[in-house]
């Protein structure tokens, strides 16, 4: 009896604990040490970026400071402060899934693009259609919006505390950091006003499920999309072609875990680039976050005149040996250990060696000029990809924005998700130390930075996104005919 009792009262309980919504002063303190020291064990960045003494700074303040209970938006707010001080882009916090379902919750319908300091509407998702694209906001619920993106900000992960990142993401996903600052609502007010107006408009506008934004953004956007590995002749006169790669993954729904689909739609398009003898090829990376490693030397092959290798050296910490190699299967952290052999104080690591270069696509090998777009939104494997071209001396040219990640590589490759005991909350943080092979890395600078910097301005929001291209092929084009000129 007493065991049916049990079984039938304990999923009761852990559902109560999910959804608690007050927490005392001891259970987020518990927490935090507990975050701290977890981190401490397994995260390759750990004062990487911002140091012991800081830190502990920061820990220290927030600790002490908290003697009254914390609501759940409350405590999220003081325990991210610690996810986003690591100042790693890789390193994340949500809500537990039990107490936020993506599927049902609701979100405030916008996102925005900062532009010369004023804030604009990049998309409208909401029912009300009126409401316009490059309409300029100025308050969320009687709130000024420079001060709302101001507190959304801290809640963003960027390498260094990359303000731009953190500028770019609070804008671009702003549904998304609207919730973890207020939470759900139904509802919101938005005060904007339209292009070329000066007339104030205030409207309330339902918010949306993630899916019902979806299905909107589909209908009403359908020409803002970017289908990756995309090829398209621009100029088949001068012989210009995009090549847009909005992601490092493309895999087929299942079992493709290689991510075969992108090594054959990428081969395509450069079967597509040989045959219309492109000799200028743009390649679009903006708000490419990254994906799998595996494809960076699958694109890299076709623009690389000499065989190459990607990674110098992978590290982890000693403490999270077995968290990365799971105990329980073996044979694979023994065999594992060899592959680890080097010592650095509470670091095991491998350096590379000579002969694991990937060698050069001759078939289909793309031997043009190539001309790189970037903005913050370029990260993880696509800061990858950026900073072992530009050190091969692949790109004529750089243009857009400095990118997200660093160029000396980043903290990445495989994650553990772990629970915070008492609030539930979600951390992701990586186990890798990746470093380039960057051999000229002494001449990097920390962020890889454009040749010619194009920011964003009204123009390419109105157009669409198109102003950097146009930029980049009114550029090949008046090379081209200099050029010729002199011929």
């Amino acid at each position: 009896m007493h065991k049916i009792l049990f079984l039938i009262i304990f999923p009761l309980l852990l559902q109560a604990q999910n959804k608690k919504q007050i927490f005392s002063p001891e259970e987020i303190k518990q927490d935090m040490v507990f975050l701290r020291k977890r981190f401490e064990k397994i995260h390759p960045g750990m004062y990487y970026y911002s140091s012991k003494e800081n830190y502990n700074k920061t820990f220290d303040s927030l600790y002490n400071t908290i003697s009254q209970p914390l609501n759940y938006l409350q405590a999220y707010k003081t325990l991210s402060t610690l996810v986003t001080n690591v100042q790693d882009g890789h390193t994340s916090f949500r809500f537990n899934k039990k107490r936020f379902d993506k599927k049902k919750v609701k979100f405030v319908p916008f996102n925005l693009r900062k532009i010369e300091g004023k804030y604009y509407l990049s998309t409208n998702y909401s029912l009300d259609s009126t409401i316009v694209r490059g309409s300029e906001v100025l308050m969320f619920n009687d709130e000024a919006i420079n001060d709302l993106i101001e507190k959304i900000k801290p809640f963003v992960s960027s390498d260094k505390n990359n303000d731009a990142v953190k500028e770019y993401y609070a804008t671009g996903s702003f549904p998304n950091y609207y919730i973890r600052q207020y939470g759900e609502i139904d509802s919101i007010k938005i005060s904007y006003h339209l292009p070329k107006s000066n007339t104030i408009i205030h409207k309330k506008v339902a918010c949306l499920t993630s899916a019902e934004i979806s299905k909107i953004g589909a209908k009403r956007y359908k020409a803002f999309k970017r289908p990756n590995l995309s090829l398209k002749i621009v100029d088949s006169l001068n012989h210009i072609a995009i090549l847009d790669i909005t992601s490092f993954t493309l895999a087929y729904k299942y079992l493709d875990f290689r991510n075969i689909k992108f090594k054959r739609v990428l081969k395509g398009s450069f079967k597509a680039i040989k045959k219309h003898n492109i000799e200028h090829l743009v390649i679009d990376f903006r708000g490419n976050g990254g994906g799998n490693i595996l494809n960076i030397s699958r694109l890299l092959q076709y623009l690389s005149p000499k065989p190459f290798t990607l990674v110098d050296t992978l590290s982890l910490k000693k403490k999270a040996y077995f968290v990365f190699f799971k105990p329980y299967t073996i044979i694979v952290p023994l065999l594992a250990w060899t592959h680890f052999p080097k010592r650095n104080g509470e670091f095991m690591y491998r350096v590379n060696k000579k002969d694991d270069k990937k060698k050069p696509n001759l078939n289909l090998a793309y031997r043009g000029k190539t001309y790189f777009l970037t903005d913050p939104g370029c990260y993880s494997a696509t800061a990858f990809t950026l900073n072992l071209a530009k050190d091969m001396g692949i790109p004529e040219k750089i243009i857009g924005q400095p990118i997200g990640g660093a160029t000396w590589g980043s903290f990445a490759a495989n994650w553990q998700d772990f629970k915070l005991p008492n609030t539930k909350y979600i951390v992701h943080a990586p186990l890798i130390k990746i470093n380039h092979r960057l051999p000229n890395k002494a001449n990097q600078d920390f962020l890889l930075q454009p040749d010619y910097e194009v920011n964003r301005n009204y123009e390419e929001l109105i157009k669409n996104n198109t102003s950097v291209i146009d930029f980049t092929v009114d550029m090949i084009r008046a090379s081209k005919k200099a050029n010729d000129s002199k011929n």
